[in-house]
């Protein structure tokens, strides 16, 4: 499995971090977790299509994870990629009329070419594989672990298994026991850290108490994201380290990172 950031920004325009999005990749299987804007732009730098893309995985509807889901749909309607196969695209309660307010405003994202598929789901696993999607955790390709988390009424986060590791993510998140199992053994934990530890922000976490969940799951090394530019000239790494004895890695656009012991 390989994971490439492609945005560990945050709504806050800054020229080298884009909003969040990230991309991950095993054998045929091609997965967004989260889809703010400019993460097309972003896949695309990284040498991947939305040709390939078999699922979108939301952790909420806040526009910096969520506003590259209409300029995907709209992207899809063009003839060079019609035929492929149906996208399916999970999130909490809320996906589908969020999706049919945007085709209100934007009737031309109205899927053409293309079957979209949408999946209201709550905690529990779910099955991804290339050109296929269902529920249960048999079959090749992802299993997905949905796990709610602190942040809004509809927030989730994310476990993804292959044969050969574990990614999981946090999307944004605030103080909250479900962040311990979210993080449980796995091999990447990909967390909000938000704001320095001196400055914690309402709705997130910051690089000691990402450190802290990651320690109590057992994650084998922690990837802080969602900087803000309260984090600007701070030593992140120095915060998270005092917590936690695993390696430690800030978040970079277009770092890839191969998920496995």
């Amino acid at each position: 499995m390989i994971l490439t950031v492609l945005g560990s920004g945050t709504a806050i325009p800054e020229p080298d971090r884009f909003p969040a999005g990230y991309h991950v990749a095993s054998g045929d299987t091609s997965v967004l977790v989260d889809c703010g804007p400019g993460t097309l732009r972003r896949l695309a730098q990284s040498g991947h299509s939305v040709r390939d893309l078999d699922a979108v995985l939301l952790t909420h509807y806040h526009t910096d994870h969520c506003a590259d889901l209409a300029a995907l749909l709209f992207a899809l309607r063009s003839p060079h990629f019609h035929g492929r196969p149906p996208l399916d695209v999970y999130g909490a309660p809320g996906l589908r009329r969020l999706v049919e307010q945007l085709q209100g405003a934007w009737p031309w994202l109205e899927p053409r070419g293309f079957e979209l598929r949408l999946h209201e789901i709550g905690p529990g696993d779910h099955d991804i594989a290339a050109g296929r999607t269902g529920t249960g955790s048999t079959g090749t390709g992802l299993t997905v672990t949905a796990i709610p988390i602190r942040h809004t009424a509809q927030s989730l986060g994310y476990r993804i298994r292959d044969a050969h590791g574990l990614a999981a993510f946090s999307g944004d998140a605030d103080e909250c026991e479900e962040l311990v199992d979210l993080a449980r053994d796995a091999d990447v934990f990909v967390c909000d850290a938000a704001a320095p530890d001196d400055v914690k922000m309402d709705g997130h976490l910051t690089p000691g108490l990402a450190a802290d969940y990651a320690a109590r799951g057992g994650a084998r090394r922690l990837v802080l994201t969602h900087f803000y530019p309260e984090c600007h000239g701070r030593d992140l790494r120095a915060m998270a380290a005092r917590r936690y004895d695993g390696e430690v890695v800030l978040a970079e656009d277009l770092m890839q990172l191969d998920v496995g012991p």
